[in-house]
């Protein structure tokens, strides 16, 4: 099992291993950086008065998100019908979080447990699945790109709020790209909202160039503030003047199957080639 972070709100999280990271803000706390940097700014309880509310949870991870979203819906409205789709890479990472301490969500372990038991196969992927008149949970368990571009077609405009929470860009840029952010652009409503934790301005850019207008979202455990992204959105001018500098470039997987370094590498090339002065090559005239 991964090592155990205790994180500053009393809750509980687990480090990556492979990453080198820890799957939730330490600084913030696991179930705060839950709620304040995703289900509030995707005003998850404005939606549930509705009486119904989806979510697609991108990288399930321990699974705080998402129960934060289902408990936030149904405290503000009970009666609401309430869909989540997600997807994880590994699900020893869902199994682990049966062990942790959920505080006050902990009435919902129950729901991943069954969570765990009820086990199919849906477009090549084992799927986790829970089924309630008002509650529905469907978890792919895959790669995120491989995952999305199976399913994309089918949750097309499916999603009033995506929680966008993979590792860092710095360590797993392969679901940080345009190209990747495109296929997130299809899952989600016109009037959707979507948040993240990453203040990164290449990720803005490329959000931007996938078609959602972006603005900055809250400072919670450290001083960037976060993302939140709607197609419904305008971008801010202040972020449309950092998209002109070189090193706004997005990071770019045009096959959604390549690997991080050279997602990297190419970043890395283009902001090169941008600052590299133009020099106009000399003619010769025989």
């Amino acid at each position: 099992m991964s090592k155990v972070l205790k994180t500053a709100d009393g809750s509980s999280t687990l480090f990556s291993p492979y990453f080198k990271e820890p799957y939730h803000s330490v600084t913030a706390g696991a179930f705060t950086e839950a709620l304040e940097k995703f289900c509030k700014p995707a005003k998850v309880r404005e939606k549930a008065r509705r009486g119904k509310v989806s979510l697609f949870d991108s990288c399930f991870g321990l699974g705080y998100n998402t129960f934060t979203f289902v408990s936030e819906v149904t405290s503000e409205n009970p009666s609401a019908e309430v869909e989540v789709v997600g997807y994880e890479f590994d699900i020893k990472v869902i199994e682990s979080s049966l062990s942790l301490n959920w505080g006050k969500l902990e009435r919902w372990k129950e729901v991943l447990r069954e969570l765990l038991r009820n086990k199919a196969c849906q477009f090549g992927f084992l799927t986790l699945n829970y089924f309630r008149p008002k509650l529905r949970i469907k978890v792919f368990i895959g790669e995120g790109r491989e995952v999305l571009k199976r399913i994309s077609p089918v949750y097309e405009g499916f999603a009033d709020a995506v929680f966008h929470d993979p590792f860092s860009p710095k360590v797993n840029p392969e679901l940080w790209t345009y190209d990747f952010f495109l296929l997130l652009r299809r899952v989600i409503k016109d009037e959707g909202i979507l948040a993240t934790y990453s203040a990164s301005t290449p990720v803005r850019k490329a959000l931007h160039m996938a078609g959602f207008g972006v603005v900055e979202g809250v400072a919670v455990g450290r001083k960037s503030k976060s993302t939140v992204a709607s197609p419904s959105f305008k971008t801010e001018e202040r972020l449309l003047r950092k998209f002109e500098l070189p090193e706004s470039v997005p990071y770019r997987d045009p096959t959604l199957n390549q690997p991080h370094w050279l997602i990297k590498a190419r970043r890395q090339g283009c902001i090169r080639l941008l600052k590299t002065p133009y020099r106009p090559i000399p003619v010769y005239h025989l």
